[in-house]
């Protein structure tokens, strides 16, 4: 018996592919000029990359525009060795080292907001719009960008903060530092800020800090004590609880981050006999899994989540410096309002939405009384919507029988959903067929259109962001005119 050679061949590589597993990577590299190693990253709101890339001759901030090619290194900052980028919610952009700027226009010009200073390692912008620098010493803070700085933490010159971060319901903000001759932790501020006061921890030499959803702060620590292997991993401290709970103590923890479902993401150090890369939680710090497919054990130093979910990380000693997740990480908040289509735009309150993904139900949901709808917890991706209300039909006259004919006879235009609102009959065109329905209906000999009672002009929703609104109209079918004002209920 002959055996057919290209059939053997596909059966062997199914086979393979089977046997080892074969699935897309986690990972993907992102080019970056050669010989830097990344020391701090942030992302903005258009998704351009900004990278503190550092050598031991010193470093800069380099930029990457989205879906750009290549790297703008002639930045304010080239040649300087950069220790923080950090990127508020307003696109502000602050860069310090020793001195601290900001950039208000993507980086093309840069202010200086502070000098003098040793070593800042990290810069937050609280929900208030208070500035806060942490540095080898302490944390300054300022009502504002660049005036009114006051020390509010005053730390020995051999501790240094390392993260700040805001409880952003309660108000609460918490700082994580590493002392290298004992003590160190996390310390607390109840007042915005103004006064701080040591929370636990110490002798851990805490590198980043994190909040879920329901006010859980994790902490990442590189270790502590006389020696690396003290003190390492994450600590998790519950909501309204008072003790530290050591949930990974098998890792030197460098960076932190949780996305919208309360997974949680670390980056670790390569050194000794640890091991480098990325791990994930997804049962609240229980378990945790390695996804470094695509990247290995890399020194990881930073990870960031840009606005259209990817996760991005950063690693100091690598050829490779920089990843990006294949697949975004989070889950979006998705939302909208639907109006009749006249001229008050009134709100349409019980609207049944079903969202579908490929003819399977993500979801449903009724609009409130201003019209207005809610999706939470939406993957990134392609959704369709399903609409259907009980209100009752109406608003057709002798009037939009006019309009549709003079459509017909070419004396005037309609566009958009005032024409499909003529279509009654579902054929995908206004004609003759339709204008006699709509007279048939105002006369009562029929009670129903073939098309149904209502029309919604909804598209398909890529959802690529954390949240998205998306606003549409509805109408009665035959209401040309739009001059139909529908129930509240």
């Amino acid at each position: 018996m002959k055996h057919n050679l290209p059939s053997l061949i596909t059966t062997a590589l199914l086979f393979f592919c089977a046997l080892t597993g074969f699935a897309q990577d986690f990972w993907e590299v992102l080019n970056t000029p050669a010989g830097y190693g990344v020391n701090s990253l942030a992302i903005n709101s258009d998704e351009d990359i900004f990278v503190g890339f550092a050598t031991s001759s010193g470093g800069g901030v380099f930029r990457k525009l989205n879906n750009g090619n290549s790297w703008d290194t002639s930045l304010f900052f080239s040649n300087n060795l950069i220790g923080e980028i950090y990127i508020d919610k307003s696109d502000n952009i602050f860069a310090a080292r020793d001195e601290l700027y900001f950039s208000n226009n993507n980086g093309a010009n840069w202010n200086l907001v502070f000098n003098q200073i040793m070593g800042i390692n990290s810069i937050y912008r609280s929900s208030d719009n208070s500035t806060f620098f942490g540095f080898w010493g302490g944390i300054y803070k300022s009502d504002s960008i660049n005036s009114n700085w006051a020390q509010v933490l005053s730390l020995d010159n051999v501790e240094v903060v390392n993260a700040i971060i805001e409880d952003t319901i309660s108000g609460i903000l918490y700082a994580g530092t590493t002392h290298y001759f004992g003590g160190g932790g996390v310390y607390r501020s109840i007042d915005g800020g103004n006064t701080w006061e040591h929370f636990g921890l110490t002798d851990c030499h805490v590198s980043s800090l994190a909040l879920n959803s329901s006010g859980d702060l994790f902490a990442g620590s590189r270790g502590g004590g006389e020696s690396y292997p003290f003190n390492c991993g994450v600590f998790k401290l519950s909501n309204g609880q008072t003790e530290w709970i050591n949930v990974n103590n098998a890792e030197l923890v460098t960076s932190m981050v949780i996305n919208s479902k309360d997974e949680i993401y670390i980056g670790c150090s390569d050194l000794d006999e640890y091991t480098g890369g990325v791990r994930r939680s997804m049962d609240n710090g229980q378990t945790w899994e390695s996804i470094n497919s695509g990247m290995g054990n890399q020194d990881i130093e930073n990870m960031v989540i840009g606005h259209g979910g990817h996760l991005y990380a950063g690693a100091y000693n690598s050829s490779t410096p920089l990843f990006i997740s294949v697949n975004s990480i989070v889950t979006s908040d998705f939302d909208g309002t639907i109006t009749y289509a006249n001229v008050a735009g009134t709100p349409l309150s019980n609207v049944h939405i079903n969202l579908l993904q490929q003819d399977s139900l993500i979801g449903e949901t009724n609009t409130n009384a201003y019209g207005h709808y809610h999706f939470n917890d939406i993957n990134n991706g392609v959704y369709t919507m399903i609409l259907s209300t009980t209100k009752p039909w109406g608003g057709v006259t002798a009037s939009d029988v006019l309009s549709y004919r003079k459509y017909i006879a070419n004396i005037s235009s309609l566009n958009g959903i005032y024409l499909d609102s003529g279509d009654v009959n579902g054929s995908g065109d206004v004609t003759a067929a339709d204008v006699l329905l709509i007279r048939k209906r105002i006369a009562h000999l029929i009670d129903a259109f073939p098309a149904g009672d209502w029309l919604f002009n909804n598209q398909p929703v890529m959802i690529t962001t954390f949240h998205m609104t998306y606003n549409f109209s509805g109408i009665c079918y035959g209401d040309v005119n739009g001059s139909y004002v529908p129930t509240a209920k």
